[in-house]
This record gives C-alpha cells, sequence and structure tokens, in this order.
C-alpha cells in the first residue's frame, strides 16, 4: 500500500505514477493497470479538479517524452483517450453511485462504442491485421517441419480478421477494469480492509446485461457480421468475469481453502473449456442466484 499512500499525497505524485507506469507499458502491457489505477484512487478519494491536474502534468510529460523517443505526440493521445478518460469516468461513476455494478456496467457500454467507431470508421483495420499476421507467419510455416493446412489455416486468419474490432475493445475495458480492481483493492486496503473483497464476491451484472448477452449469442449464430461478433465476444468475457466472481463468493461462503482458487485458476489456464462453464454459470446466475443456492460451510460445537 505504500504506492497507493504515495499516489494520494497529491496531484504530482500521482502523475509521477501515471507516467513512469504508462511509459513502462511500453515494454509490459500490465504496468498500464497501474497507470489506470493511479487516476482511479486519486478520482475516489480526492476533488474531480485533483485528478484533472494529474492528468493533465501526466499528459503533458507523455507528451514530451513520447517526441523525444518516437518524434510523436500520438502516444499521449492513445494514452488520454484509450486509458485515462474512461478510467476517470469510471471511478467518477463509482464516487458517485458507490455501485461497481454500474460502474461495470457503464465500461461495457463504452467498450460497445468502441466497437461501434472501429466497424464504422476502419472497416478495413481486420483485413490490415490478416495481411500483417499473413506476412509474420509465412516464413515460419515455409520452415516448418510439420504439414499446416493451408484452409484451415485461412479460417483462423479470417475469424481473426472478423474478430479484431471485439478484441481490442476487450484489451481497452480490461485495462480499466483490472486498474478499476487494483485501485478498489488499494482503496479497502487503506480505509476499508476486506471491502473489494466482499464486493467482487458479491459481483452480479444483472438480468437485462444477461439478456444482451443471449441476444447477442443467438444474433452471431444466426447473422455473420463482424459488429455483432466483436460485440458477443465483449459481453461473453464481461459474463466470464462474474462466473469467476461466483467461484469466489461459493468458495467464500463454504469457508473452503485458498488452495481450491489456486487449483481453479491453474484448470482455467489449462483448459479452455472451463471458459464456457464459468459464462453459463454468470448467465444462470442473472436468474438463479448461485451463491444464495449454496449452502455455508456449518461449524460443528
Amino acid at each position: 500500500m505504500v504506492l497507493a499512500r504515495f499516489i494520494l499525497r497529491g496531484p504530482s505524485q500521482a502523475a509521477l505514477v501515471m507516467t513512469t507506469c504508462a511509459m513502462l507499458a511500453i515494454l509490459l502491457m500490465p504496468f498500464s493497470w497501474f497507470s489506470a489505477a493511479a487516476l482511479i484512487l486519486l478520482v475516489l478519494h480526492q476533488d474531480k479538479e485533483v485528478a484533472i491536474r494529474a492528468t493533465a502534468i501526466a499528459s503533458l510529460a507523455i507528451v514530451v517524452m513520447s517526441w523525444v523517443i518516437f518524434g510523436s505526440p500520438l502516444l499521449a493521445a492513445g494514452y488520454l483517450l484509450f486509458l485515462w478518460l474512461p478510467a476517470g469516468l469510471i471511478a467518477y461513476v463509482l464516487k458517485q453511485s458507490v455501485s461497481l455494478i454500474l460502474s461495470l456496467q457503464l465500461l461495457t457500454v463504452i467498450g460497445l462504442l468502441v466497437i461501434t467507431a472501429l466497424y464504422l470508421f476502419f472497416p478495413e483495420m481486420g483485413e490490415a491485421w490478416r495481411q500483417a499476421f499473413e506476412q509474420v507467419l509465412k516464413p515460419a510455416i515455409e520452415q516448418s517441419t510439420t504439414q499446416i493446412d493451408q484452409a484451415q489455416l485461412d479460417n483462423l486468419l479470417t475469424m481473426f480478421a472478423r474478430s479484431i474490432s471485439g478484441l481490442l475493445a476487450i484489451v481497452l475495458v480490461f485495462n480499466v477494469l483490472i486498474g478499476l480492481f487494483i485501485a478498489r483493492w488499494w482503496q479497502a486496503g487503506l480505509f476499508n480492509p476486506g471491502g473489494f473483497s466482499r464486493e467482487f464476491k458479491e459481483l452480479r451484472l444483472g438480468k437485462v446485461f444477461a439478456a444482451v448477452t443471449v441476444f447477442t449469442m443467438i444474433a452471431n449464430a444466426l447473422i455473420v457480421n463482424d459488429w455483432i461478433l466483436g460485440s458477443m465476444l465483449l459481453m461473453v468475457s464481461m459474463t466470464l468475469l462474474q462466473g469467476i466472481a461466483i467461484m469466489h463468493g461459493v468458495v467464500a461462503k463454504k469457508q473452503l481453502s485458498g488452495h481450491w482458487l489456486f487449483g481453479f485458476y491453474v484448470l482455467l489456464i489449462l483448459i479452455p473449456q472451463v471458459m464456457i462453464f464459468l459464462t453459463i454459470m454468470g448467465l444462470l446466475d442473472a436468474w438463479v442466484d448461485i451463491r444464495k443456492q449454496v449452502s455455508p460451510k456449518i461449524k460443528l460445537m
């Protein structure tokens, strides 16, 4: 929590963390989570003017550094538009509403707007990514000793090209989302121990959210459209997050060892089909409330 206390000392300190983590994120993307978290924590605990000042200082610093290193200030514009602006907006909504659920719903809407903008204004982006990947993969395929089915490779690249707007939106949304979770964890650690843990274990995105997710899944099965596919991928990824929250809630209610969660995450990484199970759980939870159906551990006298 040393970093969190340093951030809350003022806009200059917060801007220093935002800028440093943003530059380090060029080499390792997870640093962008901490850049967003610094701004979110500042919004949650200071006046909005302080957060705006910190963002302005960080933006100016990024402009200077990106101009010196890359010869262009576009990096600063990218961080401002796609990380700090949505992070600040989500943090402000959370501060006013005191609702993590509403904040995540709004973040999903932002992701859908990004998909719509990419679909409308950059319709050839997917094909450009496809060609770039083909150029990268072609030498590796030619040097490979194993036989690769060209038809399967073409299908894979086509699906990737169609999904690119949704995948980019997911990256944007989860960058802000993880930053939000880190900031809430810091906040709870400083002022309300255990608060974020309870909040995450009780996470439910609601029946409307689940219904929209199911609608996009059905629409994607019936209609070949890149916007529908991207929207479905984003909605399903957020529903998967709810499934993960359910697992945390069940483990806590049963008072099981932390080893259960460790094993769960190992399975999640090694067996992708677990994601399908969690997504289904997330959808069902909107109507069934799975955590309420689980009986707590009975303590014997």
